[in-house]
């Protein structure tokens, strides 16, 4: 499960950022970069277990544990790879060893909150003097919400939500580009035009995550009533949400079922069918090897012309120090250094993931050294303004999941739009029901 993998990040929509240190104040009227942690004053061995179920082992000490060592040479990495989605019951009933999570804001739930995994580190926070403010400010928000106020975690990586387009596509039509900054109906009206059956070949203009674009709705519409317990999805909001979405697909030429509906599919469309003109995955990026012999560019997230400049919500990829473990302060050392500047600057030069710290720097110098990005319109990867996030619920997956039936239901002529979300309100409630009474 990575965010770079469509189907993975189908499975998880599950993630983000970080927190540095108080310094002087520098010319941005922000604060210098100081060492995110206080050399520990016993150095001892210590072995820290992370569970990071986004990736293999290879990678992730490439990505991280070499970095962690040269910052902590007493620290030795322990990476617990994932097999299936009860492994963590697993882990938990066996009493293995488990210092640091890896996990998404969608997953908090499933691979902690529901076991008690989670720790308040704000004890931690306040002696090495770990600066919140510098963090994307709802990425916190999400945290404090879901701790009542305790601090479960750091943010590490956001999912990006630009738009993928293949310049081929609109070259073969005359289309002009996308641009940074359309609204919805810009992109609609650029759809429409490409939707061209050509020489036996169907192309689509746009195709859209649902579920992902669900889940991270820039309306920051609520899926659960937090005082009710119930789900709020027959809502008019919900309505135009969904209204929105169905309409790419249901332009003349096109012609969908279930399956082909499903995200794994419509990405397969994009990056190896290449029969898809723009692509919005919502949360995901791609390899240089799955996008290779595409013209390919990018543009950022589509926003409503009613509340222009604001992308989807943020979602996070968090660090979290677990409640079993043995050695807390060491992990949150950790985690902080991970968290920190000194440690996402090089990250972000190398277009390796979206940093949800606000430093202009970090943002200012994204993609610089990347290949992949090479004459690329990286930046727009990069949110300006994240929409407040919806309430947090254990059941907003269940309900994302849903949402996303229901669009498949309008897409294929099964159920009118009011119907469709009707029917996913009364199955969210029947879960909830369900799962109370057991």
């Amino acid at each position: 499960m990575i965010v770079g993998k469509m189907i993975k990040s189908a499975m998880v929509l599950a993630a983000l950022s970080s927190a540095v240190a108080c310094g002087q104040q520098n010319s941005d009227g922000g604060t210098a970069a100081q060492p995110v942690t206080k050399p520990s004053e016993k150095k001892e061995p210590v072995t820290l277990a992370f569970y990071w179920p986004f990736g293999v082992e290879e990678t992730f000490m490439k990505d991280y544990g070499e970095q962690i060592r040269k910052k902590f040479p007493n620290v030795t990495v322990k990476f617990i790879p994932y097999k299936d989605a009860k492994q963590i019951d697993d882990l938990v009933a066996t009493g293995e060893q488990l210092d640091i999570m890896g996990i998404s804001i969608g997953s908090m739930d499933a691979y902690m909150l529901r076991l008690g995994l989670q720790s308040d580190i704000t004890p931690y926070i306040t002696k090495y003097k770990t600066d919140l403010n510098k963090y994307e400010p709802t990425s916190i928000e999400m945290l404090k919400q879901i701790g009542n106020g305790q601090i479960y975690g750091l943010p590490i990586f956001d999912s990006p939500s630009a738009v993928y387009y293949n310049k081929d596509i609109f070259d073969k039509f005359g289309v002009a580009y996308p641009k940074d900054g359309m609204t919805w109906d810009t992109m609609y009206e650029l759809a429409r035009k490409l939707t061209v059956k050509d020489g036996g070949t169907q192309y689509y203009g746009a195709l859209i995550s649902a579920s992902h674009l669900a889940l991270r709705n820039p309306q920051s519409l609520t899926m659960i009533d937090p005082v009710k317990n119930k789900a709020v999805l027959a809502t008019d909001g919900w309505k135009s949400f969904l209204d929105n979405v169905t309409r790419f697909y249901q332009l003349p030429g096109m012609d969908w079922d279930k399956a082909k509906l499903q995200i794994a599919n419509q990405g397969n469309m994009f990056l190896k069918d290449r029969t898809v003109a723009m692509w919005l995955p919502v949360s995901a990026t791609y390899t240089e090897k799955e996008l290779a012999g595409m013209n390919w560019d990018l543009a950022t997230f589509p926003t409503d012309a009613k509340n222009p400049g604001v992308s989807p919500q943020a979602y996070p990829f968090y660090m979290f120090v677990s409640q079993t473990s043995k050695n807390k302060e060491p992990a949150y050392e950790v985690i902080s250094y991970l968290a920190s500047e000194e440690f996402q600057l090089e990250k972000s030069k190398k277009g390796q993931f979206v940093s949800l710290l606000k430093s202009k720097e970090i943002r200012q110098v994204f993609a610089q050294d990347s290949a992949l990005y090479r004459g690329k319109n990286a930046k727009a990867l990069l949110a300006e303004k994240n929409a407040p996030p919806m309430q947090v619920s254990k059941y907003n997956a269940s309900a994302g999941g849903q949402l996303f039936n229901a669009f498949i239901s309008v897409v294929t002529g099964v159920q009118d739009a009011n119907t469709a979300l009707r029917t996913a309100e009364e199955t969210v409630n029947k879960t909830i029901e369900a799962d109370s009474k057991k």
